[in-house]
């Protein structure tokens, strides 16, 4: 029988989950509640959940206001003002009850930089981690010699910094290789492998018609084994998967699951020349770190059988006493800038872009420096949850994000592009002191003014002599005479006029700034479908910025008013983030 302490902790933590959540409590969340408060509930957690689920539905059987009062009843020294854990809610992890503890992790290739679709995936690992009060593991996934480079596992571990994440423990596959070694030779002889020297395109034509090899069916004596994991002579031998020949899956067509490469590894050097895919280190490695929970991209949808039967085996071993659950969830596409890293190499090697943090890429690096925040990225990730829905999102929708982020941190400047000098006769003033932020306490700045300012032609290229219009934060002036090189005008007045133009302007003492401005609209398809970016994508203005920009630091994020957020990127040149 349940006992007091027990049953009062569970309707504690069930009626304020269903409080925080709509009226709806969630049975992992209540949980990980339950076992932060007492840790020794996790000893028996199918236990713990028999208790819980006649609880926590006649909780969610209440209205709302019935659940308020009940816990303002009981509890009425808790709080129910909490906020809720995360903004966008997560559903629970399958299976999780049957772990004695959640672990995820992240595993990038050191092949090149990390993007936007790897910044969903380490969120929703770590995020589900979170959740469930586990383990968070960063792993590199680094098993190809031929494609690893080794500049990349500390690009990675900044980006990763730089984004605020923290792991419980940093791992490499290639450090794997002896256990691999071991539980590779024991599949052989349980024939789950078979060792191969078909010629790849024998091997590529047999599994388009699903024709078995005549290797399949020999035995795999010891000293063949041991051959093929000493012998220095041997060169396109593979081992392969016994799977399914007839399979529509064509991951399951006896895919290659070690292979002889000689190239040096970065971290191993010639050590080892027997390096296992993929497709079987990932399976074996989680199951060796006690991973729960494997989240990766809808990509590898067509690999989770093989990735199942490959735990499944481990497991049988005797080796673990867990296998992972698997959970796919959709790519992040987004219009106007692509994520594959052939693609990105294409654009290099064609000289449309020079680096992986080119401002209209969507790399973390790429990101930081166009002027997007850890807050704005990992709001916009998180918004995308973890369907399994294929979209496209706009560079728009990440800047909405962005902008909020940044909003009330960004100090406002002015700056105008393709200028022109305006003279302005009978100025009342010889100087002004601008906030910085019209809402927030960011300091302010004093300009000083005479009777020339620089305007961006674009504001007055409409305008006609005798219009009234309105210097920002300034005064009212009349036009009284264009040209192509000046505009002449009068002082007018002070006080602000309805319906009256407003342009932005610079004092005559103005600095000389570029503006650099990518636009992620400006992209084509060509015939052979390879991506490509217009000229337009990538353009860079000439102005001025007021002189208290002078003195604005190398990653600086500021706000040019009426022009948008920006990032300054070097002395004198900004890019914008977006409006």
């Amino acid at each position: 029988m349940i006992s007091s302490k027990l049953r009062r902790l569970i309707f504690k933590h069930s009626l304020l989950n269903a409080i925080q959540h709509n009226g709806k409590a969630e049975l992992g969340a209540v949980i990980n509640k339950m076992i932060a408060e007492d840790s020794t509930l996790k000893l028996d957690i199918k236990q713990l959940i028999s208790e819980i689920k006649p609880i926590l539905n006649q909780i969610n059987s209440m209205s709302q206001n019935e659940q308020i009062k009940n816990f303002q009843k009981d509890f009425p020294n808790t709080k129910t003002s909490t906020k809720k854990d995360e903004k966008f809610s997560l559903p629970d992890l399958p299976n999780f009850a049957t772990y004695e503890q959640i672990i995820t992790r992240f595993s990038p290739n050191p092949n090149g930089y990390l993007h936007i679709g790897h910044v969903k995936a380490f969120r929703l690992n770590a995020r589900y981690a979170d959740q469930h009060s586990g383990k968070f593991l960063l792993r590199f996934d680094d098993t190809n010699p031929n494609a690893v480079d080794d500049t990349f596992y500390k690009i990675i571990e900044d980006n990763l910094a730089w984004m605020g994440f923290k792991f419980d423990k940093i791992s490499y596959s290639s450090d794997y290789l002896p256990q691999i070694y071991e539980i590779t030779k024991k599949m052989l002889i349980d024939n789950y492998l078979y060792i191969c020297d078909c010629a790849p395109e024998i091997i590529k034509t047999n599994r388009l018609k699903k024709q078995e090899c005549e290797h399949r069916n020999t035995v795999n004596h010891s000293k063949k084994i041991e051959k093929f994991f000493s012998s220095p002579e041997l060169s396109n031998i593979i081992i392969r998967f016994k799977g399914d020949m007839n399979s529509d899956n064509t991951a399951m067509r006896d895919p290659t699951m070690m292979r002889i490469i000689n190239s040096p590894h970065p971290r191993k050097g010639t050590e080892y020349r027997i390096w296992p895919t993929y497709d079987l280190t990932a399976p074996i490695i989680d199951c060796l770190e006690k991973v729960t929970h494997v989240l990766r991209s809808k990509e590898f949808e067509l690999r989770n059988e093989l990735y199942d039967k490959i735990t499944k085996i481990v497991f049988d071993q005797g080796k673990v006493k867990t296998r992972p659950s698997l959970v796919n969830f959709s790519r992040v596409l987004m219009k106007g800038s692509p994520t594959s890293k052939s693609v990105i190499n294409n654009l290099i090697e064609k000289g449309q872009i020079t680096e992986w943090n080119d401002p209209r890429l969507v790399t973390i690096s790429a990101l930081r420096r166009r002027g997007f925040v850890v807050d704005g990225i990992n709001n916009f990730v998180d918004s995308l949850g973890i369907s399994k829905s294929e979209s496209s999102p706009s560079m728009e929708l990440i800047a909405s994000f962005n902008r909020k982020a940044r909003d009330k941190t960004d100090k406002r400047y002015f700056f105008v592009k393709d200028p022109i000098k305006l003279k302005i006769t009978n100025v009342p003033i010889h100087s002004v002191t601008l906030k910085h932020h019209p809402t927030e306490n960011l300091g302010s700045r004093t300009i000083i003014i005479s009777d020339e300012f620089w305007v961006s032609s674009e504001d007055l290229i409409n305008s006609s002599e005798g219009e009234v219009i309105r210097l920002m934060d300034l005064f009212n002036i009349e036009i009284k005479k264009k040209t192509k090189m000046i505009i002449e005008a009068d002082f007018d007045s002070r006080k602000p006029i309805p319906k009256v133009r407003k342009i932005h302007w610079v004092a005559i003492d103005g600095i000389p700034f570029k503006l650099r401005i990518p636009n992620n609209d400006e992209f084509f398809i060509n015939s052979d479908g390879s991506f490509q970016f217009k000229d337009e994508s990538d353009e860079i203005y000439d102005g001025f910025a007021e002189t208290s920009c002078e003195s604005l630091l190398t990653g600086e994020l500021i706000q040019f008013n009426r022009i948008g957020f920006c990032r300054v990127d070097s002395p004198n040149l900004a890019i914008l983030s977006h409006k």
